[in-house]
């Protein structure tokens, strides 16, 4: 609003060759400013997510519970790292294991804690 009114005041002041320069100008000086702005907002984050899940994947070991990304809850058999694979048991008492890629892996569950046999007398 402040602007607005100040513009009639400029505008008199200023030709409008110049006027028009001045904001091709602005355009040219803010265009970085703009680039750097959307860097943070849209690929930083993204960037943080990715080291997120590389160290979540880095860091499966046997007997942890995972979550696929199609929703699959198991228990790790292994991992090679080599050929990016993962084996997951997925039913214990029929011994039902499925063999997915690594980044199928969507959530590790964190560990359970054992429980104090002390603490419930």
């Amino acid at each position: 609003m402040f602007a607005s009114l100040l513009f009639p005041l400029f505008a008199e002041a200023v030709p409008a060759e110049a006027q028009q320069g001045s904001s091709s100008m602005f355009f040219f000086l803010m265009l970085p400013v703009v680039l750097i702005f959307m860097w943070f907002l849209l690929m930083n984050p993204q960037k943080k997510q990715e080291e997120r899940m590389r160290k979540m994947l880095e860091s499966l070991d046997k007997n942890d519970k995972v979550m696929t990304v199609g929703g699959v809850i198991a228990t790790v058999h292994s991992v090679d790292r080599e050929h990016n694979e993962i084996v997951l048991k997925v039913d214990d008492a029929g011994n039902v294991k499925m063999r997915f890629h690594l980044t199928a892996v969507n959530t590790v569950f964190p560990k359970e804690k054992e429980k104090d046999t002390k603490s419930q007398h």
